[in-house]
């Protein structure tokens, strides 16, 4: 039986593992599909490098939510060409005996390496706010007859080129924020709380992510920066449209307005605050990726239920 290589980020596909060596290890790296986003950074090299076999995914669910093989790629690429140039059989981490070279190798990719580079690992911390102050925050089954309801249940997100819903937040929380020191951060924080806003799906790692376009095109790429840009851009439109229809309080509104447009100004001139903003803003959109991706598996599913049914 012939031996496959699947890149599970891209999908390429070859017959030898140094054809799928020279894929993950170049530089820029291959983009994402958006059926890559419901693994970890490191389920997808560590599926890519192994040969394909269905049966593999149970064996990296323990990396559901881990990056720590992806950040040490190099490590781990350099140890697999030391197998295959020595053709040991015994693992260098645990001496455990292997019959086959290729038992080794699946042993040391989906289990051995994370065990061995986890062991010293220490997390960051970072409570810098995007707003320049060191704040935190608290961030069935059914038959054919009712096809048709299930899908007017479903709502597609935003598309990602329009205003973010905001009406389901109360005035006085929208009043509070044109006062608050953290007031992007916390209008956005805010906005992602509402399901139909989660258009953007974050891939921190490459700085890179998926937002969704319209109902035809789905979900397309994007650079971080862009996608920040753009949020920060609506982010502030907001603000200014909240700060615009308060009827109250005139003189702090209008302090309020130009804090508003300094902070806006500040990302666009400065590329230290450019940098910071970048950084923390992606780190908000990762906080609700989990939540992102289901909202873009039920518009696939939509999508390729009414195409299968006539719709």
């Amino acid at each position: 039986m012939s031996i496959t290589y699947n890149c599970k980020k891209c999908n390429f596909t070859c017959t030898h593992y140094n054809c799928m060596y020279n894929h993950v290890s170049k530089k820029k790296q291959c983009q994402k599909n958006i059926e890559a986003y419901k693994y970890s950074d490191d389920q997808l090299l560590v599926l890519s490098l192994l040969p394909y076999d269905k049966n593999n995914e149970k064996d990296v669910e323990h990396l559901n939510k881990s990056d720590i093989i992806y950040k040490n790629k190099d490590k781990l690429l350099s140890m697999i060409d030391y197998i295959n140039k020595n053709k040991i059989k015994k693992c260098v981490n645990c001496n455990k005996d292997f019959l086959k070279m290729s038992d080794l190798k699946h042993h040391y990719i989906t289990s051995c390496f994370y065990e061995d580079i986890n062991k010293n690992v220490v997390v960051p911390q970072n409570n810098m706010s995007i707003d320049g102050d060191n704040n935190t925050m608290n961030i069935s089954n059914s038959n054919n007859t009712h096809i048709t309801n299930i899908y007017l249940e479903i709502k597609n997100p935003i598309p990602f080129d329009e205003d973010w819903d905001i009406s389901k937040i109360d005035e006085k929380t929208k009043t509070s924020l044109l006062f608050s020191k953290i007031m992007y951060t916390g209008l956005l924080d805010e906005i992602l709380k509402n399901e139909i806003n989660l258009n953007i799906i974050i891939d921190k790692n490459n700085e890179s992510g998926m937002v969704y376009k319209n109902d035809i095109d789905q979900y397309i790429q994007m650079k971080s920066q862009d996608i920040v840009s753009n949020a920060m851009a609506k982010l502030r439109k907001h603000l200014l449209d909240i700060n615009e229809s308060s009827i109250s309080l005139e003189d702090c509104l209008k302090l309020s307005k130009k804090t508003i447009e300094k902070k806006h100004e500040d990302y666009i001139k400065y590329e230290n605050t450019k940098n910071i903003v970048n950084d923390y803003i992606t780190g908000m959109f990762d906080k609700k990726k989990e939540d992102a991706i289901k909202v873009s598996s039920k518009v696939l599913n939509k999508k390729n239920n009414q195409i299968q049914h006539g719709f």
